[in-house]
């Protein structure tokens, strides 16, 4: 048996780059889901996620549109080991602080929904996108990740 070189990644690597990559998936779907809201859909809201999805601005909607697109094809790059990946998983990082911040503080999501129901799901979200972008830095810097 001839062993891993230095630059092979251990076997959990693989694991966790699937993950992050069905993590985008999710993401990318929600957004789909959204593009796709209609009046049946939005009659399905509450009062105050029906006024935050129609005061939203279309730029936001739009870092939300790069947050999930270059946070799935980053996972891709980490799925395929290239280097590309770090730079467009730190690109979706900073639209989701874009997107939530100011649908946080600038829409007053907290006001309109409550602290319980506006803030999990967006910081669920920053942890996680955090998460991955830390774990492709470090297979970055242990050269697991290639051109």
């Amino acid at each position: 048996m001839v062993p891993p070189s230095p630059n092979t990644p251990p076997r959990w690597y693989r694991v966790a780059a699937v993950l992050a990559f069905l993590w985008m998936c999710v993401g990318l779907m929600t957004w789909v889901m959204d593009l796709r809201m209609d009046a049946e859909g939005l009659a399905q809201l509450t009062d105050g996620q029906r006024t935050l999805y129609e005061t939203r601005p279309q730029w936001v909607f739009i870092v939300y549109g790069i947050a999930t697109w270059s946070g799935l094809i980053g996972a891709l790059g980490l799925l395929l080991r290239k280097t590309w990946a770090t730079p467009l998983l730190a690109l979706s990082l900073v639209a989701v602080v874009v997107q939530f911040g100011y649908t946080i503080f600038g829409m007053d999501a907290i006001g309109l929904l409550g602290a319980g129901a506006a803030l999990p799901l967006p910081v669920t979200i920053l942890v996680i996108g955090a998460a991955v972008l830390w774990f492709s830095m470090r297979a970055r810097e242990r050269a697991w990740l290639g051109s």
